[in-house]
């Protein structure tokens, strides 16, 4: 017997998400395709620079390559980490990677964010719009998902991300 198109199941497409904290009240995702590693960085070896937003916590030098470390609460307006108590003389940075269309060229940029948590396998279908979100966060949001016990992940895009750094 064979099933019309209207019968036929339905398959979502299953993608992996890195889980992390920004905040407290904050859980957010990134496609794992977008990013590169997650660094363990020693707070002393960022190098502030003046006269940036403050959301730019300043550069780092990895693998040779200088890369913008910012505050990602601060950029999506959740939070600062001068608001929030560091523990420890290391940040967890995220290293989100964005290539040339172009030159087919590689570019990265540090996020710096509150605790990695996991790697999530979630549908694409079920992003969620959100209803009720600050400006801060609207150029960076492409959606959110419920998880089973009712916490919202914030699904971040990567490449807003890059296209808000100062020129």
């Amino acid at each position: 017997m064979q099933l019309s198109p209207q019968e036929l199941p339905q398959t979502s497409v299953m993608t992996q998400f890195l889980k992390f904290s920004l905040s407290a009240d904050m859980t957010a995702l990134l496609p794992v395709e977008q990013l590169v590693a997650v660094l363990k960085v020693e707070a002393a070896k960022i190098t502030a620079m003046p006269h940036l937003p403050p959301w730019v916590m300043g550069i780092y030098n990895w693998r040779g390559e200088v890369l913008w470390i910012i505050d990602t609460a601060n950029l999506l307006g959740v939070s600062s980490r001068q608001q929030q108590p560091i523990l420890s003389t290391h940040y967890d940075v995220l290293l989100l990677e964005q290539r040339s269309v172009e030159t087919a060229e590689r570019y990265h940029l540090g996020l710096w964010v509150k605790q990695v948590e996991s790697i999530e396998l979630l549908s694409l279908d079920d992003i969620q719009s959100p209803t009720v979100v600050s400006e801060a966060l609207v150029p960076f949001l492409r959606g959110y998902w419920l998880n089973s016990t009712g916490e919202i992940l914030t699904l971040l895009d990567g490449p807003a991300i890059f296209d808000h750094m100062p020129a």
